[in-house]
């Protein structure tokens, strides 16, 4: 960490101290709009951070943005509206990331659409992220913990009159000429409503801090849906569609750019009243079928094949997901206590395809009809030990199959063919049905201390099957769910599932003036997942006679260690994560409030001396705001990140400097029900690498302009962007 950061970071931390120290005795916190929630009651809220984005003053085109201010939680970027959730250093399928309760499973095999990609910020309720150890009941394979996002339902109505409610909302932002417009209509009575809802997004190139655009970060978003609700005489019952389409959208960070994505979702669920007492339930269910096309042509200068005369290589790609999932739980009182019990499951259909626009005969079979169906029940009990004392314990068992179909490649000439045919048919002649079966069990204690201070201990055992990435990734290609370290990678079909062993321990202080929140956390990680160097081999002698005709002159025979030339398979190795982070906050005056967050991670390799990929380095936000009488705000907020260089060598992962930002914003409400937030991100309009941001592969966009981040360089982070969005509700 080098003195400017230090200087930073304990700068922050005084700041909280002092402030602390100065306005604890102050008589009353004021009213406000509250940027975090952070619940109190570990067993009851689960320990749970819920982040509003009504109640933000700047909403990102990316729902998954929303995190960054959230402690533990971050963002894997390759693209504007590719956000991956990273929580405590483990992202993708390790994070149970849900929808309206159920997961949602990404069309792309490199995840351009990640779960919370397929929702707009203004249709969301809110986004809850379960601190620490995620109870069974929060759903399976929750080895990089819970975050669950909830989409707004508009109320009925409090009479026997019909009424029409609504909400509009819009924004613009300067630096790359973005604008949105939502809008969300309903009407109904005491029993019935229907509901509307729609959203635009769209966005041109984006600019770093040096001014400079970079290509291709352009962006455009559609989504349209429908719901209808009805209040039964114990609970309520849904029924939903929704049309989703996103066209032409950039990802310099990955091989491909989104041309499409566009699918349909079917949902239907049902929850009765907690308030009448006796048992409660709980039924979710959806359907999703989402087509997605790339290509390297399109957005961006196709690449060149020096080994072959500088021929250009053109490539198109089409995958679909057809996806199935459901869930029932009962909540019923026993022993004192409540107990949870239920079932889900998720049953997803893959296929990709790779083509070449320039040659009919090039066709490879990415993934070919490969089927992951996870079925899974679990017992959860709630009780008191006492006054001040409650534990919860859980059980769950999971049963995961998987399969794919045989594959096959044409178009491959010489070597690179028979190599081809060789890599398929090893493939096609493997026991490619595999079945886990995962036990997760969890324990977390709650004990009061006294009104205002809880301490909350959790240790669990999770476990994680593979992939159908990291599973039937049959030839050496980068569709590896969006790690994007420009590393080739081939499957394991034989691999095992990891296996977790977590402690999470902590404390939440909530005082009359001043809140913290600190927890620590270990996981032991067995057959933890993670790309392994091949050193000889069909997949291996097939790169480097890839990467001599990519790259020209025999690169890959004179450069046999060189990791463009070394492709990594998927293989079981033991790993740990440790930790730390926190909340804070403290009303300062009546009308000044200071929130902030810290968060640190590290990953670590056992079987080798080496740290773990894209981990996000020490970072806090803190943020200080000025409530005026009830109408406006204003909030000047900084966000710092150390210098991350504990990296991934096995990953060819690059450091990455230390940077601070800071951004303000105004908010205004011209009423009860019209608002207007306006500021600037990034005043000092700097640029910065944020490290959990993927490789440049991009050298100049389709009409020939140049990007102003060298290949191979990490994207750099938004330059100053002044933005102003608006709302009203009738």
């Amino acid at each position: 960490m080098n003195d400017k950061y230090k200087y930073m970071m304990a700068s922050s931390v005084a700041v909280w101290v002092l402030a602390t120290s100065a306005f604890a005795a102050s008589p009353i916190m004021p009213e406000k709009v509250s940027v975090m929630k952070v619940e109190a009651d570990a067993i009851e809220q689960q320990n749970s951070v819920i982040i509003t984005p009504s109640e933000q003053a700047y909403k990102p085109v990316d729902a998954a943005d929303l995190l960054t201010s959230t402690a533990g939680a971050n963002v894997n970027k390759n693209g504007p509206v590719t956000g991956i959730v990273q929580y405590r250093g483990m992202y993708g399928s390790r994070v149970n990331v849900q929808v309206d309760g159920l997961n949602v499973a990404p069309a792309g095999p490199n995840w351009m659409d990640p779960p919370l990609s397929h929702i707009a910020p203004s249709q969301l309720k809110n986004i809850k992220v379960i601190r620490g150890i995620s109870p069974v009941s929060a759903g399976a394979e929750s080895i990089g913990g819970t975050v669950q996002a909830q989409t707004v339902s508009l109320p009925y109505a409090d009479d026997s009159e019909t009424v029409t409610k609504g909400d509009i909302s819009g924004g613009y932002e300067s630096n790359n000429k973005a604008w949105t417009t939502d809008i969300q209509l309903g009407v109904g009575g005491q029993h019935n409503r229907l509901q509307l809802n729609g959203n635009v997004a769209n966005g041109q190139d984006m600019k770093a801090g040096n001014g400079r655009d970079i290509v291709p970060t352009q962006y455009k978003r559609r989504n349209i849906g429908i719901e209808y609700g009805h209040l039964f005489s114990q609970g309520e019952g849904k029924l939903g569609y929704s049309n989703e389409r996103v066209d032409l959208s950039g990802s310099p960070a990955l091989p491909m750019d989104i041309i499409y994505v566009k699918g349909n979702a079917y949902t239907a669920s049902y929850k009765s009243d907690p308030n009448r007492g006796g048992t409660q339930w709980l039924a979710d269910i959806h359907y999703m079928n989402t087509n997605h096309k790339m290509d390297n042509y399109s957005l961006r200068q196709r690449p060149l094949m020096l080994g072959m005369m500088n021929t250009p290589m053109y490539r198109y790609a089409v995958s679909n997901a057809k996806d199935f999932a459901y869930k029932l739980h009962a909540r019923l009182p026993m022993a004192g206590g409540r107990l949870t019990v239920g079932t889900d499951g998720w049953i997803v259909k893959h296929n990709a395809d790779l083509y070449d626009p320039s040659n009919a005969n090039f066709y490879l079979q990415n993934y070919n009809n490969v089927q992951r169906k996870r079925y899974s029940m679990f017992g959860e009990w709630d009780t008191a030990l006492n006054a001040n004392s409650k534990l919860r314990l859980g059980a769950r068992y999971s049963r995961v199959d998987m399969n794919a179909g045989t594959v096959t490649a044409t178009g491959f000439g010489g070597m690179l063919g028979t190599q081809i045919n060789t890599l398929a048919n090893n493939f096609n002649h493997r026991q490619l049905a595999q079945h886990d079966n995962l036990i997760d069990l969890t324990i977390q204690l709650t004990q009061r201390i006294n009104d205002e201070l809880n301490f909350t201990f959790g240790v669990a055992r999770k476990q994680r099957a593979p992939s159908y990435q990291e599973r039937y990734l049959w030839s050496p290609l980068e569709s590896t769910a969006g790690l994007a370290d420009t590393r080739t990678y081939v499957g394991n079909v034989n691999l095992n599932p990891e296996t977790s062993y977590n402690m999470d321990a902590g404390f939440d202080w909530h005082g009359e003036r001043a809140y913290f929140t600190p927890h620590v956390f270990f996981k032991r990680v067995n057959h933890y997942i993670q790309g392994r160097a091949l050193s000889s081999g069909t997949a291996y002698n097939f790169r480097v006679a890839q990467g001599n005709m990519l790259r020209g002159n025999n690169f890959c025979t004179a450069n046999p260690l060189a990791p463009f030339c070394v492709p990594l398979q998927f293989s079981n190795v033991k790993a740990e994560f440790y930790g730390g982070d926190a909340g804070f906050g403290v009303n300062m005056t009546e009308h000044v409030t200071l929130d902030g967050t810290m968060s640190y991670v590290l990953g670590k390799r056992l079987d080798i001396n080496d740290n773990l990929y894209r981990m996000a380095p020490l970072n806090s936000t803190i943020a200080l705001s000025y409530y005026g009488d009830k109408p406006w705000s204003v909030t000047t907020q900084g966000v710092f990140y150390a210098k991350q260089n504990k990296v991934s060598v096995s990953n060819s992962e690059k450091p990455t400097a230390a940077y601070s930002l800071f951004n303000l914003s105004g908010h205004y409400a011209f009423h009860r029900d019209s608002e207007i937030s306006l500021g600037v991100n990034n005043i000092l309009d700097r640029f910065y690498q944020a490290h959990l941001s993927g490789y440049n592969r991009v050298s100049a966009n389709a009409a020939g302009q140049a990007s102003a981040v060298p290949v191979g360089a990490r994207m750099p982070g938004a330059g100053r962007n002044f933005f102003v969005q608006a709302r009203t509700r009738f």
